[in-house]
């Protein structure tokens, strides 16, 4: 028995719930007004027998005993299982690696305060006149994490060694390297160095910058367990409050670009670290924003790297998009691109206009991706010969296809047609709609549905959880497909140590930290998903497997929903005892979900 079932098992969920609600626990199904909101007639029904609860009112929403403490507790997955655990008895053990995870957070700590000594040092004299230069004065400095490296081979290394910071978790921090000589040398060595924080203000490494005009003008600590560049957005920490308000996510290339906005007032915006989005970036404001708006630097707008990366990102949103549509879910971001005139960077269209209105028009001016896109492919291939032609409608049928709304797909298929001077229908004819073919039914299209057969052929074809575990498998080793996942909700994983496993991915700021939060069975569940083999397949293919597993997820969500639902109307008529309204409210929504599970299905007709 894995942790999580020994919890739920041990757990009375009516007890438990009892703490929080007054359930009148007189019939088969307890029930209490939702304690997650308020109302007067109660909606909130918990199911002993299968040890589930859903509110039937406004929240719209279910789980087990572990998702209602983290709910109602506002708790992470691991303190919620702590917390029930505890409460049964149960000795609770967290994974043993966190200790070395945290030995690299220390070891950037008192790397941080010796490189932020040195810069309020004499030595930093030429560091501190660059950045007042930049309009960084020291306070600012202070604030946004600026420090000094030491000149010397070998500083840095001995001041992690006099605090306690072996060689061996100074390097796997990234902070110093081996040299030829056998000897650890500092990996920044008189460079401006930049804190890199985390959503939690973990400083997870460090940017550098040279003073003396030596390349690369910027360097980074090399990826580790808690360092990806990948999937951090930097400012996220300072700027999580103002994209919620706002509703908006800044994506801007550089350190100095974010930290120039923050000082200037904008405090929506966050660092892509000088790589190209990702789409995992992109989903790290999921929930704090409807709208993410990349501000681009003129000089790199029309590279192809750029070009590629912004398809990426269109992709996943698309998938999250489809699959929101479908479950009747909340409507995803929406993704805008801001360019700049005259080869101008954030930075100085911030410091060059004090009153911020420059910056102000371009982000309102910002355009939809797809159109932006659109309008700058011109530049990319030479639509005045035939392969040019070909690899423009190459590049964006696939594209365009994606859009769910058939009626947006035509208007951008025939805005296509216009800018390379044929007809929609020849348009129609250059190339398929989709490179991905399914193939036959496998053994996993039997009831409940599972992933197409090529996630049949890797997992256990047998298991009603297949699909669930395909979809963490393909994720946990294909870091790049994360947000084609996040169509799904938790309570959407059957299995108790899978739900866990997403739950955790889900709240990661990156796979490692995933990989590294599970206890027990979760941990044990993690490296085997990692390392299970999985079928040949090219990116696309993935995706429409990913994809499909989101969409089957859906519909065995709604068929247990409806089950519950039947459980509440019995044969008289009344969803609960001397409620006629209610039974009304019931029946009705008995045929709303018929209608969206009818429509699922449509979906993958």
């Amino acid at each position: 028995m894995t942790l999580v079932d020994e919890v739920k098992a041990r757990s009375d969920i009516v007890q438990v719930i009892s703490q929080y609600a007054d359930l009148d626990t007189r019939s088969r199904t307890p029930k209490a007004p939702c304690p997650f909101h308020a109302e007067r007639t109660p909606s909130f029904v918990v199911f002993p027998d299968t040890g589930t609860w859903r509110c039937f009112g406004a929240c719209s929403t279910g789980g087990d005993v572990i998702a209602f403490v983290m709910r109602k507790e506002n708790l992470q997955f691991g303190e919620a299982l702590k917390h029930l655990a505890d409460l049964a008895g149960i000795r609770y053990e967290p994974n043993e690696r966190r200790g070395d995870y945290e030995s690299l957070y220390k070891a950037n700590e008192i790397a941080a305060a010796y490189f932020r000594a040195l810069l309020n040092s004499p030595e930093g004299e030429a560091a501190r006149s660059y950045l007042a230069g930049r309009g960084i004065d020291t306070e600012a400095a202070k604030r946004r994490g600026f420090g000094l490296s030491p000149s010397g081979i070998e500083t840095l290394a001995g001041h992690l060694k006099a605090r306690g910071i072996g060689a061996g978790a100074a390097k796997a921090a990234g902070l110093v390297r081996q040299g030829q000589d056998g000897g650890w040398h500092d990996m920044f060595r008189g460079r401006l160095t930049i804190e890199i924080r985390d959503r939690r203000g973990r400083i997870v490494g460090f940017g550098a910058r040279s003073l003396d005009g030596s390349e690369p003008k910027y360097i980074n600590s090399p990826r580790s367990s808690i360092f990806d560049k990948s999937s951090l957005l930097f400012g996220l920490n300072w700027a999580a409050d103002g994209i919620s308000a706002s509703g908006t996510a800044v994506v801007v290339e550089g350190y100095m670009d974010a930290i120039t906005a923050h000082e200037a007032g904008f405090d929506n915006t966050v660092a892509s670290m000088g790589t190209a989005i990702t789409a995992e970036q992109v989903g790290l404001v999921r929930g704090l924003a409807s709208e993410v708006i990349l501000a681009l630097d003129s000089d790199v707008a029309g590279q192809a790297a750029t070009r590629n990366s912004l398809e990426s990102v269109w992709g996943a949103i698309q998938s999250h998009r489809r699959s929101s549509s479908a479950a009747g879910g909340p409507s995803t971001l929406e993704i805008r691109v801001a360019t700049f005139d005259s080869g101008k960077d954030p930075d100085e269209v911030i410091r060059g206009d004090p009153s911020g209105d420059e910056w102000r028009a371009s982000l309102k001016e910002a355009k939809p991706l797809l159109d932006y896109l659109l309008e700058t492919v011109a530049g990319t291939y030479d639509l005045d010969t035939p392969d040019g032609k070909a690899q423009a409608a190459g590049e964006l049928r696939p594209l365009i296809n994606q859009v769910p709304n058939q009626y947006e797909q035509e208007a951008y298929l025939t805005r296509l047609a216009g800018l390379l001077g044929v007809s929609l229908e020849q348009l129609r004819m250059s190339a398929p709609r989709s490179t991905y073919r399914r193939r036959s039914p496998g053994p996993m299209d039997r009831e409940p549905p599972g992933a197409n057969d090529a996630a049949a052929s890797a997992l256990n074809p047998d298991s009603v959880n297949a699909p669930e575990d395909y979809l963490l498998a393909a994720v946990l080793q294909k870091p790049e497909l994360r947000e084609y996942a996040m169509g799904v909700s938790e309570e959407q994983f059957r299995d108790p140590v899978n739900r866990a496993v997403f739950t955790i991915l889900k709240d990661s700021d990156t796979l490692e930290d995933a990989a590294l939060s599970g206890v027990g069975d979760i941990a044990d569940k993690i490296e085997r998903l990692r390392n299970r083999a999985l079928p040949p397949m090219d990116h696309r293919e993935m995706v429409d497997a990913i994809s499909d597993c989101v969409l089957r997820l859906h519909q065995r969500h709604i068929r247990t929903i409806k089950a519950e639902e039947n459980r509440l109307l019995p044969t008289d008529g009344k969803a609960l005892p001397d409620d006629p309204q209610q039974a009304a409210a019931l029946a009705q929504r008995l045929v709303e979900t018929n209608d969206r599970l009818q429509h699922l299905f449509a979906r993958r007709s």
